[in-house]
């Protein structure tokens, strides 16, 4: 379901900022979990549409961060998504979509 909805989007940050302790590679692990969890029955991000996901590739969707966000916040999820969890999806997206972190 998208991002958690589209994805950990918005509230997770600035930049490249972690959470206190983790890694680089620890963060993009966990947003990874995240949006595989919350968004992969619905989303893919490998730079195709698979008609098994309704809701269609995210990689080449080229949203602003806000876009993103809001779509993320609408997104049907099982569990809601705190505001910490849409930012880190949304980050997550976006590093994907330039490059930054591999797909699902």
């Amino acid at each position: 379901m998208l991002v958690a909805a589209c994805a950990a989007i918005s509230a997770c940050g600035a930049g490249g900022a972690h959470p206190a302790g983790t890694s680089s590679a620890a963060a993009a692990a966990s947003a990874r979990v995240l949006f595989s969890q919350a968004c992969g029955a619905c989303h893919t991000l490998t730079g195709h549409n698979d008609p098994r996901h309704q809701g269609g590739d995210l990689r080449d969707f080229h949203a602003s961060r806000a876009q993103f966000l809001q779509l993320a916040a609408e997104m049907p999820v099982r569990r809601p998504l705190s505001a910490a969890q849409l930012q880190t999806i949304v980050r997550f997206v976006r590093s994907v979509e330039t490059g930054g972190a591999q797909g699902s």
